[in-house]
C-alpha cells in the first residue's frame, strides 16, 4: 500500500509583523472550511502543519473531522528572508527568486528551504508508512 500526502498551502491571512502568530483573515477562514470539505472524503490518518498559526487554522477542520491532533513540523516553516528587516522587501524577495542559491545575511536561500522541506517530507514518509497525511 502507498503512503499518500496532501499538501495544503495556508489560506489568506491578515498581515501582522508577528510571523508565527499571524491569523487567517475572514476570507481565509472561509477557505479553510472549503479545504475541510474537499478533504473530508479522503482517508486521512495524520494531519501535519508548520508552526504558523495561519497554517494550523487552515487544517484544524480536517484534523477535527478525522479525529487527529495536528502534528507540528517545524521544517515546514517558510524561508527566513534575512536576519533583520530589509529596506526594500519586494527587491529582496525578487533577488532570492532570481538565484535559488542566494540568501541575505542571516536568511535562507530558496534551495536550502526546499531541501529542508524535502527532508521533512521524507521523515514523515518513513514514520507513517502506508498512511495518509
Amino acid at each position: 500500500m502507498l503512503t499518500n500526502l496532501y499538501f495544503v498551502r495556508h489560506a489568506h491571512s491578515v498581515y501582522t509583523s508577528d510571523e508565527l502568530g499571524r491569523p487567517l483573515s475572514e476570507r481565509g477562514m472561509r477557505d479553510a472550511e472549503v479545504v475541510t470539505e474537499l478533504l473530508k472524503h479522503e482517508r486521512i490518518d495524520i494531519v501535519y502543519s508548520s508552526p504558523y498559526q495561519r497554517a494550523i487554522q487552515t487544517v484544524e477542520g480536517i484534523a477535527k473531522h478525522v479525529g487527529s491532533r495536528i502534528e507540528i513540523e517545524d521544517d515546514f516553516k517558510e524561508r527566513k528572508l534575512a536576519a533583520t528587516a530589509v529596506d526594500d522587501f519586494l527587491a529582496a524577495v525578487q533577488k532570492v527568486w532570481e538565484d535559488e542559491a542566494f540568501c541575505w545575511e542571516g536568511g535562507e536561500s530558496n534551495r536550502l528551504a526546499q531541501q529542508r522541506g524535502v527532508r521533512a517530507v521524507f521523515r514523515i514518509l518513513e514514520k507513517h508508512k502506508e498512511k495518509t497525511s
